[in-house]
């Protein structure tokens, strides 16, 4: 199932006006903003990937969700071939443009829907995975793998320190006037969160249901081995307009009518100007979680 440079972005998305899939493809309205400041992932967690997937140069990956590629690429330059499902026409157009190599192609579709042609060795998917039915997540993966073939899941997830969780203590206040009731509350540790993932083993849904907290705890039973889990701990410094736009790309603020959202990101540009020296600190745990499918022939 080897994708090819010339194929085409093939409009698949059939019906998605049920409320979990129309959330998910509110982030196409922002999808410049999202390719421009979005973080990508560590270079560690693609090389821990390709080792306990047991991923090869000839390896065919299923990417669910790319958006516009910020873990697209740390696929490609280990050499696997990519195709990827992405419901957002905007967002699947920029990805193809930025991937012109043969090793990639881009479909228009939910992952629900998306019929394979093949089997692949992995379905890998970085911060999307939550937007996949829940009823069908499983299931689906397991169905699309090859016997010995993987499921790996990638986030970032912002965990306490920084200053940019200063930030957030600082606009209480305007969120509680522009976006009542978004919840902002404080981070977890990092290292918290990684002992609610271990807590959460061995089921991959179980776990990821801890790991991603806008996602649920559906679990994946029988259809996939215990996950081996990594995290990676990094941060980035952000200054103003990078930091507001950032946070624009996130679901919470794109729910936001238009002019309750422009006030919000207005007082929080404010703040880390006058109070923050224009520049403000992220801290992040990358997390890593790949598991095997159950019943693989060896």
């Amino acid at each position: 199932m080897a994708p090819g440079a010339g194929d085409s972005i093939a409009d698949n998305t059939g019906d998605v006006d049920d409320e979990h899939a129309a959330r998910g493809l509110q982030f196409d309205s922002a999808a410049a903003r999202y390719d421009e400041f979005r973080p990508g992932y560590p270079d560690a967690l693609f090389d821990d990937l390709g080792s306990l997937a047991r991923l090869t140069d000839t390896s065919q990956v299923l990417e669910v969700g790319c958006g516009t590629g910020q873990a697209t690429r740390g696929l490609l330059d280990r050499g696997w071939g990519v195709l990827a499902v992405e419901p957002g026409q905007t967002m699947a157009e920029l990805a193809r443009q930025r991937f012109s190599t043969e090793r990639f192609a881009v479909e228009m579709v939910r992952f629900e829907d998306w019929e394979p042609s093949g089997q692949v060795d992995l379905v890998f998917s970085a911060t999307a995975y939550h937007w996949v039915d829940p009823n069908t997540r499983w299931s689906k993966a397991a169905s699309v793998l090859r016997p010995g073939g993987h499921l790996a899941l990638a986030t970032n997830r912002t965990v306490a320190g920084g200053t940019f969780h200063q930030l957030y203590e600082a606009a209480a206040d305007l969120h509680a006037t522009y976006a009542p009731g978004m919840d902002k509350g404080p981070s977890p540790s990092a290292g918290s969160l990684v002992d609610a993932v271990c807590a959460a083993l061995p089921d991959i849904g179980r776990l990821w249901g801890v790991v991603d907290p806008t996602g649920d705890s559906t679990v994946a039973g029988e259809l996939f081995i215990e996950a081996e889990v990594r995290w990676y701990g990094w941060e980035h410094t952000y200054r103003t307009a990078d930091a507001v736009g950032l946070l624009s790309t996130y679901s919470p603020y794109l729910a936001l009518p238009t002019d309750p959202r422009a006030a919000l990101l207005e007082g929080i540009e404010a703040l880390i100007d006058d109070r923050f020296g224009g520049a403000v600190t992220r801290r992040y745990l990358a997390i890593l979680a790949v598991a095997e499918r159950r019943g693989a022939e060896r």
